[in-house]
Parts: C-alpha cells; sequence; structure tokens
C-alpha cells in the first residue's frame, strides 16, 4: 500500500466515523426529543384521567357489575359524565374505568356505544402504581392490537379514600411514531450528507486552484460517480415525488371512500319528521334527539370513525348543528356553509371535501342529504376524519425517498473501490487455493459470494478440491475392505467393466480354529471386538506383502497375491505373509495369556494356480473377486490345517524357498488324484 493510498482511506475512514458520530448525537437529541413530547402528552392524558375521576362517584361505580349491569341508571351517569369529558377536549378514543382483578384489570364503564363491562384487560406498570394509591399517572408509548398509544391513568377513590378503580384516557400515537421516525430520518440525512462532503474534501482540495471544472474534470471514475450520484439523485427524487402524490390521492380516496358509505347509509337511518321536529325545537333533552343520537353512534360505531358524526341544516349562508354524537349538545350553534355542501343542500346528491385545515387540524369530510316525504333537502348527516397524521407519514416516506437518494450517492462514489476489492480479494483467494491444491492440500476451500463469473470459477475451484479429496477418501475408505491395487485400478480406470481375466496367482484362506467354543460366552460386542482385533493382524500382514484382502467370511479370510498387479514372486509373498500371520498371533496370544484370555487359533491354506480374477455382479452392484481351482483347493487345505498350521500345495513348495516339511499325499475333495501338502515352519522374525 503506498503512502498516498493510505492517507486516502485513513481519510474516509475519518469521514465515515465523523458521520456515525454526527448520526449517533443527532439522534440521540431528537429521540430524547420526542420522549419528551411523549412525556408531556401522557401528563396531559394524565391530568384529563384526573378531571375525569373526580366526576365519577365511588358509589356508583361499584354497582356496576357485570354484563347486565350496563342497562343501568349508575352506568349511564358515570358514561354521560365520562362522554362530556371526551367532547370537552375532543379526544379521539374512548375513556374508560377499570377495576383490578389480580394480575389483570376489567373494564367497568366505557363511552364506547357497544358497552363490553367486565372484559379483562392487561395491567401495566403505571396502572399498579395508581391502584397502589398514586395521585395520577401515565404511560409510554406502547402498541396492542389496536395499535401504538400513550395513556393517562387517574384513581377513582371511594369514601374511605382507598382506589375502587381508575380512570384511563388514551391517545393514539400514530403521529408521535411518524415524528420519531422523521426524526431518524433528518439524522441520517445529515449523517450522509456530513460522510459524502468529508469524502469529496480531498478531491475538492486538490482541485481549488481549477476550480470546479477542474474537479469535474478529474479522474474517470470520479466523472462517473458524479453522474451516477447525479442521476441516482434525480431518478430516487422524481420517484419520491410520485409515489408521494399518489400515496397521498389513494390514502385520501379510501378515506373519502369510507366516510361516503356511512354518511350514505347512516342517513336512511334518521327519521325525517323527528329531525324536523328537533331543528324546529332545538330540544337535545327530547326523546326525539336521543333517538336519532343513538341512530347516529350507531353509525359511527359501525364505521369505526373517531370524530363525532352530526347533522346540519341550513340557515341562509351558514349552517346550524341539529342532532350530533357528543355527549353534551349544542343545537343550533352555527357552522360554516362551504360550496360543495350548498350544492347539496340545492341538488340533493351527495359530496366531499378535503383535505382542508381549520382550527383543530387537517380534515377530510363527507355528508349525505336528508329528505322530508315531500323529497325536500332538510339537512345532510355529515362525518369527518382527521388526516394530519396520514399526510405527516406520507411526507416522511417522501423524506426517507430523498435519505435514500443521498445514499445512492455514496453508494456511487464507493462502488469503484468496492468492486475493485470485491474482484481482486476473491481472485488472490482463489489463486492460493489453486497453489495449495497443486501441492496435494485438498481440504481447501475458497469463499463464494455473489453469481458473477468470479463467484463460478470460485466454485469451480472448490469442485475440483472437493472431487480430488472425495477421491482421495473413497481411496481411503474403500481401502478398508480391499486392497489399494484394486482401489488405485478402480478409481484410475475411470469405469467399471463387468469382464475377468485369467492370471496365475496365489490364494490365502484363514479360519479361526474352535470359533464357536472360543465365542459362544462372549457377547456381541465382545465378538466384534475379536473380530477385528484379529482380522487387523492378518490384513496389515497381507497388506504389507502387497497382496489384496478379497472378503471376510464370518471368522475366515479369503486373499490373494498377483492380482490386479502382475506379482511374478506371488507364491513367495503368500507364503512370508502368513509366516508374518502366525508370528503375529504368537504375540498377539501371549498379551492375551496376561489378561486371562483364551488364545485365538487359527488355520490357513496356501494354494497356486490360473484363476479367473475380475469384476462379479451386476451394474448395480460388483465385486471384485478370484474364481477357480486354486481358490478351492485353498479351502480344502485351510479346512484340514489344524490350530496353528499352514497348509500350502506341492505347486506352492515348488515355487517358493521357505522351511517347509513334507506332510504327504491328502485326499482333497473335488481333486481327483491326491494332493502333495507341505506345513510351513515360521519360528523366528521375519
Amino acid at each position: 500500500m503506498s503512502p498516498a493510498s493510505g492517507q486516502a482511506r485513513r481519510t474516509l475512514l475519518w469521514c465515515v466515523v465523523g458521520a456515525l458520530a454526527l448520526s449517533v448525537a443527532g439522534g440521540l437529541a431528537l429521540h430524547a426529543r420526542v420522549r419528551a413530547t411523549i412525556d408531556a402528552h401522557g401528563a396531559a392524558l394524565a391530568a384529563i384521567a384526573a378531571e375525569a375521576a373526580a366526576g365519577v362517584d365511588a358509589a356508583l361505580h361499584a354497582r356496576v357489575r357485570g354484563p347486565a349491569d350496563a342497562e343501568g341508571a349508575a352506568f349511564e351517569t358515570i358514561r354521560h359524565h365520562l362522554r362530556t369529558v371526551v367532547d370537552r377536549h375532543r379526544l379521539r378514543s374512548p375513556v374508560y374505568t377499570l377495576r383490578r382483578d389480580g394480575d389483570v384489570t376489567r373494564f367497568v364503564v366505557m363511552t364506547n356505544a357497544t358497552p363490553f363491562v367486565g372484559e379483562p384487560y392487561s395491567l401495566r406498570r403505571p396502572m399498579v402504581a395508581v391502584f397502589e394509591g398514586a395521585a395520577r399517572a401515565h404511560s409510554g408509548l406502547y402498541g396492542d392490537d389496536h395499535g401504538r398509544w400513550v395513556s393517562g391513568y387517574a384513581p377513582v377513590r371511594g369514601a374511605d379514600g382507598r382506589v375502587e378503580a381508575l380512570v384511563s384516557v388514551d391517545r393514539p400515537a400514530d403521529d408521535l411514531l411518524v415524528e420519531r421516525r422523521r426524526a431518524w430520518l433528518w439524522t441520517a440525512l445529515l449523517g450522509l450528507l456530513g460522510a459524502l462532503l468529508g469524502a469529496a474534501a480531498p478531491a475538492a482540495r486538490r482541485a481549488w486552484g481549477g476550480g470546479v471544472g477542474r474537479l469535474l474534470a478529474g479522474s474517470l471514475a470520479l466523472r462517473i460517480g458524479w453522474a451516477g450520484s447525479a442521476a441516482v439523485v434525480l431518478a430516487v427524487g422524481v420517484a419520491g415525488v410520485l409515489n408521494y402524490r399518489s400515496d397521498r390521492a389513494a390514502a385520501v380516496q379510501r378515506i373519502e371512500d369510507r366516510l361516503a358509505t356511512a354518511v350514505r347509509v347512516g342517513v336512511h337511518q334518521l327519521d325525517p319528521a323527528a329531525h324536523r321536529r328537533v331543528a324546529a325545537t332545538g330540544a337535545a333533552g327530547s326523546e326525539d334527539f336521543r333517538r336519532l343520537r343513538d341512530a347516529l353512534r350507531a353509525v359511527k360505531e359501525a364505521a369505526g370513525l373517531d370524530s363525532p358524526v352530526y347533522t346540519l341544516r341550513r340557515d341562509g349562508s351558514m349552517t346550524r348543528f341539529v342532532v350530533m354524537t357528543n355527549e353534551t349538545p349544542f343545537v343550533g350553534d352555527p357552522y360554516e356553509l362551504r360550496p360543495g355542501m350548498a350544492a347539496t343542500f340545492e341538488r340533493g346528491q351527495p359530496g366531499a371535501e378535503g383535505p382542508y385545515d381549520d382550527a383543530h387540524g387537517t380534515w377530510i369530510s363527507a355528508w349525505a342529504p336528508l329528505f322530508d316525504a315531500d323529497g325536500a333537502v332538510i339537512a345532510v348527516l355529515q362525518a369527518d376524519a382527521e388526516v394530519g397524521g396520514l399526510i405527516a407519514a406520507l411526507r416522511t416516506e417522501a423524506l426517507q425517498q430523498v435519505v435514500f437518494g443521498l445514499a445512492g450517492i455514496a453508494v456511487a462514489f464507493l462502488l469503484a473501490f468496492v468492486l475493485a476489492r470485491g474482484v481482486a480479494r476473491p481472485i488472490a483467494a482463489i489463486a492460493e487455493a489453486a497453489d495449495r491444491v497443486g501441492t496435494g492440500d485438498f481440504s481447501v476451500r475458497v469463499e463464494v459470494r455473489g453469481d458473477d463469473e468470479v463467484a463460478a470459477l470460485g466454485r469451480a475451484i472448490n469442485d475440483m478440491a472437493r472431487g480430488l479429496d472425495e477421491r482421495e477418501r473413497l481411496r481411503g475408505m474403500f481401502g478398508r475392505y480391499m486392497a489399494s491395487q484394486v482401489v488405485e485400478t478402480l478409481l484410475d480406470a475411470g469405469e467399471v467393466r463387468l469382464s475377468g481375466e485369467l492370471r496365475p496367482l496365489t490364494v490365502v484362506i484363514s479360519d479361526i480354529r474352535g470359533y464357536t467354543a472360543l465365542t459362544e460366552a462372549l457377547g456381541a460386542e465382545d465378538v466384534v471386538a475379536l473380530l477385528n482385533d484379529y482380522f487387523a493382524i492378518l490384513v496389515e500382514a497381507v497388506v504389507r506383502r502387497e497382496g489384496v484382502v478379497d472378503k471376510f467370511m464370518g471368522d475366515a479370510m479369503l486373499c490373494w497375491f498377483g492380482a490386479p498387479m502382475d506379482q511374478p514372486d506371488h507364491a513367495q509373498r503368500a507364503v512370508d505373509a502368513c509366516a508374518d500371520i502366525m508370528r503375529a498371533l504368537d504375540a498377539w496370544n501371549a498379551e492375551r495369556a496376561t489378561r486371562g484370555l483364551a488364545p485365538v487359533h487359527t488355520g490357513i491354506g496356501v494354494a497356486t494356480g490360473d484363476v479367473v480374477v475380475g469384476n462379479i455382479g451386476s451394474a448395480q452392484r460388483l465385486e471384485y473377486t478370484a474364481i477357480g481351482d486354486a481358490v478351492n483347493l485353498a479351502s480344502r487345505l485351510c479346512s484340514k490345517a489344524d490350530a496353528g498350521q499352514v497348509l500350502v500345495s506341492g505347486a506352492v513348495r515348488a515355487a517358493v524357498e521357505a522351511p517347509l516339511e513334507p506332510v504327504g499325499a491328502m485326499q482333497v475333495k473335488g481333486v481327483a488324484e491326491p494332493v502333495e501338502v507341505h506345513r510351513l515352519r515360521w519360528a523366528g522374525p521375519s
């Protein structure tokens, strides 16, 4: 690494560190501000809860015990008081009282049109403080199945000062979530700007003498970075504006449709004659008013609206309220006559308007005409939805698009560096892996990321190393079951042929004497352990003389010398291997005797002759084995050998130099003429 490149990297690193520090500091400050705002809202809600709790008669409240009490005078009195609080403070969510029941609370009185007395509700920590005597408390930001909230709580005390219940006042916190999200986005925006300015500082300093033109006429990578950055900002900016407009229009249309449906359906629930009587008398306490208000409350609840629903009659250039869902009525109060509503009074068509602003926020409204028996419009039913929070959320989304655009600038500037490192490092790793494979280290693997040409090369190297490693693993694994020469022949051939060849071999077959008596007192695991130790001795001796272990047949073993590799001295190798086996077994039996274990004796038969050797079986299952008279003769000699004897045929005797002594001619099953047999003496070291 050159000093110049090292300095550039350090400069970039300090820029990134500075940007992160700015983001963290700004984020913490803005988060603290949002948290303070949440606390302020919670304290205000707790004050409203205290006001509501002061007007709740604890004795009346104690009479409401279950769903059957929801129609009683005590319930209605308390609900009327709570609804008045809702109207006075223009609350958007119901107010309710809660009674503690062990680890949960239960609803008692609520402002909802459909009561649910006795339903369980969670017991939060601030509630516990109020139940235990605190004057008031409030929650932080929390969520449930219905959204995110901030709540305030105050106690309802009995005549003896004991806390009988609490009043809960909730506030939807979607706007606070939007504000917090906007704060983090502004923090990210500032951090990205700082990082970009810091990253551009070295180039700007070098181009200071030549002006902006020199800066823009720098290296091709720099020009591509500027062009790519501008393209990203332009594309994201345009997309952000278009998305904001599209999302805003779609959201407004959805809300308008919901409000329009509510008023068009709800207006048919109103009695025009009763409405005319209320409009004429202004009697908010009349039975007509109560029936009409109940109908409007049902409309409001069915549509899931947060704001009041009301009717308006025209009075010249203004309108006046007639019936409203508010608990405290204000029949006859004036209200503006907007152009769209004037058209409804004149033409009898439903209408909608918004978003528009007033002193209480940003709204969308929809209304439908109420006709009398003669078809004249005597009033309109209006429903409103506050959309300030929604519009703020959409603007936050647009701000997020800007942040993404600046992030794109950072990516454009750093892309060349990242791509260079991303290509150079894998190539270097691939070269190193290839060198290690060349030295025989097949365990090496290249870390592959992505799906490009470099990744494909890395996967090819891995596949090659894995294949070579698998070959070595198979060589070792199959070497446990057959001679290494056979494994080499099969692996190097590249294919397995169902064919054989006639070759001169020397066949050796061994068998344990007294095997049944030796193992009848042993368990299965002990028998396997015994055979493993026994065969380990035999296999080691055969493999050392480069023989082939064909198969294990219970306590017997078949092996041969002379194939698949040519061994002119195959008979000598076989006899030497048998002597090695007997000496090793003597040493093993001596060690077993020290542990009080019975000796293991074997008999061995050795014969030589022309044998067919090759792959026997099918394409699905093959066995490399030998078939012929020499195999049968070796088996017969093995069966005649006593414990500790190695019997060889006359043909073997004629082909080797070894301490052999004649046993004489033996009649062997399957052979017409008697066979000259000799016994091997193996005393002394190998």
